[in-house]
């Protein structure tokens, strides 16, 4: 008899729980609740008991996290630490379960104790299960805020990092996204009036407004704080793409925004090619000719293919596209799904 698992990815601005009813349900429910952890980190438990009440119940839970790299923590340890304390003292009655970089659940306590096997494992949940069906590819998650470019060669997941860090040294990890990556992080100048003109390395405007203007995505999809605090109308956010200049919707044209915006957008795709290249050259003859892409910045990494040479497959022509766009909650779902038991050691 299958026994619903309740999968949660929780970041440091997202929190994402799929509930799936075996490891091959297509079409779980899914639930995205944008959450601003740093700010309000003792809203963590209201948040996580709101967001479980949106879904059926479950008798078990599959955890992994990116949360513990939020600056309101001072160590990994203690963020790690913070979240589980935060699922125990929630569901103190629900069999929850941690997933590590290692691929194995763990125990509340385990995680708790092995906080650098636990933490920024979300990446390695997806690969996984991926895994299972492509035997070789390249699987590019792009979320809000970064890129997961982890490699699978013979049905195993062959990442040379673990670490947030080490994955960022290697290529793994770009650290740019569809949201909330702020456009000085992606250039240091843009075309204007012919020329060139330097960005300010203020928090003006974030790749949602570069996207949202060009229609990569839709307002809906705009889920992030705005860096104004203002609204997302296309006057609003051409006014934040001006201030990146230093200049307001008086002094340059909406198509000098569209230009600013192109070539942001571009920028942005050449980062995360950066970070495929990286990637390609270090497996040589075994990598493979397939790229399967999920999140929400699907638009991001097929730009960054171009002239890859690799066959795109899209997760959410394997699942529904809400799963798809948050597969590690899935994907931890699915894998702890698939196990009778689990041993906590």
């Amino acid at each position: 008899m299958r026994q619903p698992v309740l999968g949660w990815d929780i970041g440091g601005a997202n929190i994402k729980a799929a509930l799936v009813e075996g490891s091959d349900d297509p079409r779980p429910a899914v639930v995205e609740r944008p959450f601003a952890l740093w700010r309000e980190p003792r809203s963590l438990p209201a948040v996580l008991a709101e967001t479980a009440n949106r879904l059926p119940p479950a008798r078990r839970m599959a955890v992994t996290m990116t949360a513990e790299l939020a600056d309101c923590f001072n160590t990994k340890r203690e963020g790690v630490a913070f979240v589980l304390d935060a699922f125990e003292s929630v569901f103190p009655r629900i069999e929850s379960w941690v997933y590590g970089v290692d691929g194995r659940f763990r125990s509340i306590a385990d995680g708790r104790a092995q906080p650098q096997l636990v933490a920024a494992a979300n990446w390695m949940a997806s690969a996984t299960l991926t895994a299972q069906t492509v035997s070789d590819a390249l699987f590019i998650d792009v979320g809000s805020t970064t890129t997961d470019v982890v490699p699978i060669v013979g049905g195993r997941v062959a990442a040379c990092g673990r670490t947030d860090t080490d994955r960022l040294r290697s290529g793994e990890l770009v650290y740019s996204g569809a949201l909330r990556t702020p456009v000085c992080a992606i250039v240091s100048s843009v075309p204007l009036s012919g020329g060139r003109c330097r960005v300010a390395a203020e928090h003006f405007a974030i790749a949602a407004d570069v996207h949202l203007w060009l229609g990569d995505i839709d307002e809906r999809d705009y889920t992030c704080d705005t860096p104004d605090g203002r609204g997302r109308s296309r006057s609003e956010i051409g006014a934040r793409l001006a201030r990146v200049v230093c200049a307001d919707a008086e002094m340059i044209s909406s198509d000098d925004v569209t230009s600013i915006a192109a070539h942001v957008a571009r920028a942005q795709a050449r980062q995360i090619a950066g970070g495929i290249r990286r990637v390609l050259r270090r497996l040589g003859r075994s990598a493979p000719g397939v790229a399967v892409l999920a999140g929400q910045g699907t638009f991001l990494a097929k730009a960054a293919l171009r002239g890859a040479n690799l066959e795109i497959r899209e997760l959410s022509n394997d699942m529904d596209a809400a799963a798809a766009r948050a597969a590690p909650a899935t994907a931890v779902a699915c894998l702890l799904a698939q196990m009778a038991t689990v041993d906590p050691h």
